[in-house]
């Protein structure tokens, strides 16, 4: 688990939002290879196993993927997401693990959270095993997210974990959540930006 995105994981239960604290019996420079993330609201533990992070819930593993598929999906995935050289934090879903070494070769300042536990995405980010319908993201920590059969609750989650313009990626299938506008869709997916909230001003008159 690369430290420099401990702060962008949050306890899954649902409750105040507080950064988890983590605890490590092996390092490896930046990596935590063993260990306890803690939360100081709820006292939940999840322990940190071989570099990946156990949040229980859905575990799935990847498919494996062929190098001439793997390019194509790729750079289809990379430009639904908007991936650029400016970099920032991407959230892949079990579909997609497989492309991460890929992706940060197109975006070599981009740091990855996969939800499928895969030792390939050592250095480039964190994997964690599990996922349930809170995904475990702070608010606004993220520039894309690409999921693959999500939960109406898992959608609503991911658009929480957004920064405003951020992408999220889901199968055509999948119900856009509110705050989303779509931006294209096919038979295959459809990709949407995160809508900016709007900022109400209150203009105070001056008293007389």
């Amino acid at each position: 688990m690369f430290v420099e995105l401990l702060d962008k994981l949050r306890c899954p239960n649902r409750h105040e939002d507080m950064p988890l604290v983590a605890t490590a019996s092996r390092t490896v420079d930046r990596h935590i290879l063993e260990g306890t993330l803690g939360c100081a609201v709820c006292g939940a533990e999840y322990r940190v196993h071989g570099g990946t992070v156990e949040f229980g819930g859905e575990i799935r593993e990847p498919a494996v993927i062929d190098d001439a598929v793997a390019n194509e999906r790729t750079l289809r995935l990379g430009a639904l997401l908007g991936l650029d050289d400016r970099g920032g934090l991407y959230v892949i879903d079990f579909a997609g693990v497989r492309l991460i070494r890929w992706l940060s070769e197109l975006s070599p300042l981009s740091r990855f959270i996969a939800f499928a536990g895969d030792e390939a995405i050592e250095g480039v980010g964190v994997a964690i095993r599990g996922r349930g319908d809170v995904l475990p993201l702070a608010k606004a920590c993220a520039r894309g997210i690409a999921l693959d059969d999500p939960t109406p609750a898992q959608l609503r989650s991911a658009v929480d974990a957004l920064v405003p313009g951020g992408r999220l990626v889901a199968p055509a299938r999948a119900a856009v959540p509110a705050g989303i506008e779509v931006l294209a869709r096919d038979a295959e997916q459809w990709v949407g930006e995160r809508m900016a909230v709007p900022v109400l001003s209150v203009i105070r008159r001056a008293p007389r």
